[in-house]
């Protein structure tokens, strides 16, 4: 559990780094369609300070005054009637350890005495309703791309960049609670079997501890399309499920991991190959992993052993190092080796490249490198998830293959796209959860199985031992 003790100091954290006033908003419930919304989230920089909390809150941290003030929705008879009693703001205020909670109505009211022609910042949220009344109150350019100004980025930015234990112990939770998914899973995979059942099955898994998905679930057999949220699939033989899943606790902070299992629970020679360039990629990029190693080595290490392998398979020609460097690997490698992880399965990915990547470091433009979502120096108490692939995606051999004449050998590539009755080889991804330490780093989640031998055994248990579909 997050305490309110840890909260506390986290705000009290960010009142020593501001100099201007600032504003967040827990953002507002986003219409589904007609009388019908989904469900409610707080936005993870106001989740960060404060937990899980109502829509439209706000709070205003005043460094000038050293005080924190929450503001919450006036407590009303109709709210509780539809949405359940809430707790007072006394109440509030002793659980949460605030200095004033007052009604958001009196937000407005409250910063024309107060601001006496300062300036106010403030955060864009997801909620473009939201943000709209932030750019109204601020007079800042706030909206996609234009997260908030620079100084308060980089204030927040540097609190929710490395871990506290407190934190730690809740993705802790949430990777043990995803393992949990993916052991239901796997042991429930068999010919025949639905898509939409296994997912069932893995969120089923995280609710039975409280947890939700984090995000929406991936669970295909179509493993060459990145974010395939598709679940109309049926399992069938030569099949390798590919599933991408992650539990979010009641506190907001969540896992992110990924596995890639035989539907028959047994691998074929050609997925075992590809298998094992991956794992061997995983192994590789984790290696690398140190304080003060830069993210994109941890990629490139990765990627070599990537290249390495396709010319062993004879799908790609030359020197490992030299495809790399001219991105050829990309054309069945085209993501990033991983990206930060906390409250957000893409932890402030909305704070752009200008937090994501270190001083004087740019994205790349080159194919496949330009999709690394982050470049920072690593340091400890950064959590980032380790996920290299390897991909037979026709539409980018199409479209990209032109570019690499002489390293592609189309001849080679051409099995995998007709394999498994020409429904295609599919992918291959693995991930865990890591954080970085003083010496190198920790996985995060629980032993998942990943080594060949361990996941036929996994996916074949249930039925070897007569035991039902869990």
């Amino acid at each position: 559990m997050i305490s309110p003790d840890h909260l506390r100091r986290r705000r009290t954290q960010l009142l020593s780094r501001l100099e201007t006033p600032a504003l967040l908003f827990a953002g507002g419930i986003l219409p589904r369609n007609a009388d019908n919304e989904y469900p409610f989230r707080a936005d993870s920089n106001f989740l960060f300070f404060f937990g899980p909390t109502e829509p439209g809150a706000a709070a205003l941290f005043d460094p000038q005054e050293g005080r924190v003030t929450l503001y919450l929705p006036e407590r009303s008879a109709t709210a509780a009637l539809w949405s359940g009693a809430q707790r007072s703001f006394a109440a509030e205020r002793e659980r949460l350890d605030v200095e004033r909670i007052v009604a958001v109505e009196e937000l407005e009211g409250d910063l024309r005495r107060e601001r006496r022609d300062r300036p106010l910042h403030a955060l864009a949220v997801a909620d473009a309703a939201t943000t709209d009344i932030a750019r109204e109150i601020t007079d800042l350019d706030l909206g996609p791309g234009h997260p908030g100004p620079e100084a308060l980025v980089a204030a927040i930015a540097s609190l929710r960049l490395r871990k506290e234990k407190a934190e730690l112990d809740e993705m802790r939770e949430a990777g043990s609670v995803t393992r949990d998914g993916f052991v239901t899973a796997m042991r429930a995979t068999a010919v025949g079997v639905a898509e939409s059942e296994l997912t069932a099955l893995v969120e089923h898994a995280f609710a039975r501890r409280q947890g939700r998905a984090a995000y929406e679930t991936i669970l295909t057999v179509r493993g060459e399309v990145l974010h395939n949220h598709d679940h109309s699939g049926v399992l069938c033989d030569g099949d390798l499920v590919l599933t991408d899943a992650g539990a979010e606790m009641p506190s907001g902070w969540c896992a992110d991991l990924t596995r890639t299992w035989p539907a028959s629970g047994r691998f074929t020679s050609e997925q075992r190959d590809v298998y094992e360039i991956v794992l061997a990629a995983q192994k590789a990029a984790l290696a690398a992993v140190r304080p003060g190693a830069a993210w994109s080595a941890v990629h490139r290490a990765a990627a070599l052993v990537i290249a390495e392998g396709l010319v062993s398979l004879g799908v790609l020609r030359g020197e490992p190092a030299s495809l790399v460097e001219r991105g050829a690997h990309a054309l069945f490698f085209p993501h990033g080796v991983g990206h930060h992880l906390g409250l957000d399965p893409h932890d402030f990915e909305t704070f752009g490249d200008r937090i994501l990547y270190g001083s004087g470091r740019e994205r790349a433009q080159q194919f496949g490198t330009a999709y690394l979502r982050t470049d920072v120096d690593l340091a400890p108490g950064m959590v980032l998830t380790v996920e290299p692939g390897l991909y037979f995606t026709p539409a980018i051999l199409e479209s990209y293959s032109a570019r690499f004449p002489e390293a592609l050998d189309a001849a080679r590539v051409e099995p995998y796209l007709r394999a498994n009755g020409g429904r295609g080889f599919g992918g291959v991804r693995i991930e865990d959860n890591l954080v970085v330490t003083e010496s190198g780093y920790e996985i995060l989640n629980p032993p998942l199985a990943k080594e060949i031998a361990d996941v036929e055994a996994a996916v074949s248990s249930a039925r070897e031992v007569g035991a039902p579909r869990a």
